[in-house]
């Protein structure tokens, strides 16, 4: 019965992003004159609207399979990982992306990727021991029983460089095609996944979360290879390359490295921190599906920014008539959530996830604020502002780090909702002051 819920829930939701896509589509028909840019903007919209009901399918999957308790362990250590991401790439991906942008030989193009990537081995190498440090000392992972599995999985938590790598490269060089296929495949796979092992496991006398583990990693694994094979990578010339990046990386990537230390990190740290204040992580299972649910609100601007990224690089601001069209699609779909969510969470996750909708609608407020401040973001990033990235990040993630240990400790997962609704509206303020000041020098 439950399955016709879920059909029934996503026709509605089908229908109501579908007015939001048509509408977008008609206004940017108008605007752009580059058919291909018209084009690119529909895959990766499409794409975006795509994978949001594949990922809360697959959560109503994964709570049903893992249940209140276990979801909030599997929510927990993805987080940790999302965060070693933010913390061991030292800016060297932002640097590859910085020269991408600049570069127009296909050749080198492919000579940066094989580069990036052989860094990215290092990386990862340095990731691993930290990892493996943190895995054996960490006492909140020994009294949670998660310390055996933790461990395990840090040998191929790689995908999770290769997800940043992907992202970060790909709208550099404007392969907009294949950052489609990267956000979307490995979600309808993993999706495919998470309800055949609802289906026929979840009565098993298993180590479940053990299983799911497993089966995330190597659905991952399976995409990503085949997506390094369409990229026809070369690793010729790494020693120029790779100067090449280090004296990029001194002058932009570690700026933006810096200041994600301050925004993404503090971000990511926000659900881990939820797991240390409280007894078990089911609040981090509840914040992590309100995140779920918001998601739309941060892929409308970033969509839309990544699409016209190369072209910022050039531009002398941002085209009015493009920000208040990113703005009313977000509004649009702020108060689709607000009335979407608290049923569907209702009907599909049960009574022991009613918190889930009353932290949405705080965190969705969050959400919309970091998602325009994102479009001035990627405007930025563009034009090479590393050391504006890099100044508002400090800011934004100070301003959240210090909302998410006062309220955090007492209010648990509410308290990091409120606190994202803080460091959002900061960093809207932020990143515009930058945005001004930066298009008021070049006039």
């Amino acid at each position: 019965m439950w399955l016709l819920y879920v059909s029934s829930s996503l026709l509605i939701i089908k229908k109501s992003f579908r007015k939001i896509k048509l509408s977008i589509l008609s206004s940017l028909k108008k605007k752009i004159s580059n058919s291909s840019k018209t084009k690119q903007v529909i895959r990766l919209f499409s794409v975006t609207l795509i994978t949001i009901p594949i990922g809360i399918i697959t959560s109503v999957f994964l709570t049903r399979f893992l249940g209140v308790e276990k979801y909030g362990d599997y929510s927990f250590i993805i987080s940790i990982f999302n965060l070693a991401i933010v913390l061991f790439t030292f800016g060297f991906l932002q640097a590859s992306n910085r020269l991408l942008v600049l570069n127009h030989d296909t050749k080198k193009t492919r000579e940066y990727y094989g580069t990036t990537l052989i860094i990215l081995g290092g990386l990862f190498m340095v990731m691993t021991i930290f990892l493996y440090l943190y895995g054996i000392f960490d006492e909140n992972l020994k009294q949670k029983s998660l310390q055996k599995l933790f461990i395990l999985i840090i040998p191929i938590s790689s995908v999770f460089l290769l997800m940043k790598y992907f992202e970060t490269l790909f709208q550099a060089d404007n392969r907009i095609k294949l950052l489609a296929q990267s956000r979307l495949i490995p979600k309808v796979i993993f999706g495919i996944a998470a309800l055949f092992l609802y289906l026929f496991f979840k009565d098993a006398r298993i180590d479940k979360l053990g299983m799911l583990c497993l089966v995330f990693f190597i659905t991952q694994i399976i995409v990503y290879v085949y997506i390094i094979s369409r990229i026809k990578i070369s690793f010729k010339n790494f020693n120029k390359h790779f100067k090449e990046i280090w004296t990029v990386n001194k002058t932009f990537g570690l700026n933006v490295y810096l200041g994600s230390l301050f925004a993404v990190g503090f971000s990511s740290l926000t659900q881990v921190l939820i797991g240390y204040f409280s007894i078990d992580n089911s609040g981090v299972g509840f914040y992590s599906l309100a995140l779920t649910f918001s998601m739309p609100l941060t892929f409308i601007p970033n969509t839309i920014a990544t699409t016209h990224y190369k072209d910022f690089s050039t531009a002398k601001n941002i085209p009015k008539r493009l920000f208040f069209i990113t703005l009313a699609l977000s509004t649009a779909a702020l108060v689709i959530i607000w009335i979407l969510v608290p049923p569907f969470v209702k009907i599909f996750y049960g009574e022991g996830y009613s918190s889930v909708s009353s932290i949405n609608f705080i965190v969705s407020i969050g959400a919309i604020l970091y998602g325009m401040g994102d479009f001035f973001n990627r405007f930025l990033g563009s034009n090479g502002q590393g050391k504006a990235l890099r100044n508002s990040s400090f800011f934004v993630g100070s301003g959240l780090m210090a909302a998410n240990l006062l309220l955090i400790p007492t209010l648990g997962e509410y308290g990091a909702a409120y606190a994202k609704l803080i460091a959002g509206a900061l960093y809207v303020v932020v990143i515009f002051y930058y945005y001004k000041k930066f298009i008021n020098i070049r006039k």
